[in-house]
């Protein structure tokens, strides 16, 4: 049979009560009591369960994640990494992690998660976009939350972001250091804060070129930055006349339909269009050619919102913004354009 905490105090000659405390840290315990708890711990080799650690702290040991499920797929491995990242950054803290997908795009309103409402998590993490009156019923609940990769104006909230304009300005800057300057850029949901800020170092690392925008080089498709609204943005604008050398993707999803759409009109990558990408999912190395990108550290994402998440449970505070970096990828889609025929 496993030690018991009455065994430890019986070994130790104090009560459970200040076994409890130490294994707690709930009050001040003399070093030479504390001491003699630990040693006793260590003969009996006594774990704690996870529901007696609980009752003392009142705490439930769990963290939620929440995440769309358009979001958490095969076809789009990001958040798939991302929960990878805090799970493993989990076991740090000796914290289980619940998961739970919701419709991202649901027009009536849904249940919240179960662990929400049996108050069976002490924080709750939301990764990428959810419905804002998701958002909201999350913060009435005074639960700590902070959202991940998504920018959400609805939840006064911690935040762990990617630096979205960096990353943007930096693929731009890559394809005007090549020599274009017919540079579009491509997206899907207009107003999705991710997408507005990559547009924002787009338009950055152009005005540092002294290249002037062009409302005829950006082009937005339907409400998720999917291969599909990419191929279909990019086929738009080609046949619209406009050519651009290059194309900046606002993610790689969209950078795969770009791809495909440039195919279809008998396009070469790179000889004819350049071609950067956002994210750097598994993926963007595989296709042909393979994908230049902004590489996003998506285990650390998730590693650093879980960090987040435990300072503001343990230590309380205001609402605070982290940025993680992010990494240029060259590889085969990029090139310097071909001259022009006179």
């Amino acid at each position: 049979m496993a030690p018991t905490i009455r065994d430890v105090a019986k070994l130790a000659n104090v009560a459970p009560s200040t076994v409890s405390a130490v294994l707690n840290d709930k009050r001040y315990i003399k070093a030479e009591t504390r001491a003699r708890i630990l040693s006793a711990i260590q003969k009996l080799d006594y774990t704690p369960s996870r529901s007696a650690r609980g009752l003392a702290n009142r705490t439930s040991g769990n963290i939620g994640f929440i995440v769309a499920n358009t979001h958490f797929s095969h076809a789009e491995p990001f958040y798939t990494r991302v929960f990878l990242g805090v799970e493993f950054e989990a076991r740090h803290h000796d914290l289980y992690v619940l998961l739970t997908s919701v419709n991202g795009k649901a027009q009536k309103p849904e249940p919240m998660p179960r662990f929400l409402l049996e108050q069976n998590v002490d924080g709750v993490l939301i990764a990428g976009r959810v419905p804002d009156k998701l958002l909201k019923e999350v913060m009435q609940r005074k639960v700590p939350t902070v959202l991940v990769d998504y920018d959400g104006k609805a939840c006064d909230c911690s935040k762990v972001l990617i630096d979205n304009e960096e990353g943007a300005r930096a693929a731009t800057a890559h394809l005007l250091d090549l020599g274009h300057r017919d540079i579009a850029f491509v997206g899907g949901e207009k107003d999705h804060p991710s997408a507005v800020e990559r547009l924002r170092g787009y338009h950055q690392a152009l005005a540092t070129a002294k290249v002037a925008p062009s409302e005829e080089l950006e082009v937005f498709e339907g409400d998720t930055m999917s291969t599909e609204n990419g191929s279909k943005a990019f086929t738009r604008m080609w046949k619209s006349g406009t050519h651009p050398t290059a194309v900046v993707c606002a993610n790689d999803a969209t950078a795969f339909g770009v791809q495909l759409a440039a195919k279809e009109l008998k396009l070469k990558l790179p000889e004819d269009l350049s071609l950067m990408g956002f994210d750097d999912v598994v993926m963007s190395g595989l296709v042909d050619p393979p994908l230049s990108t902004i590489r996003v550290d998506k285990e650390e994402l998730g590693a650093t919102a879980l960090r987040v998440l435990v300072d503001r449970i343990r230590r309380g505070g205001g609402a605070t913004t982290t940025r993680v970096g992010v990494e240029l990828i060259q590889r085969g889609s990029t090139m310097p354009p071909r001259e022009k025929k006179n």
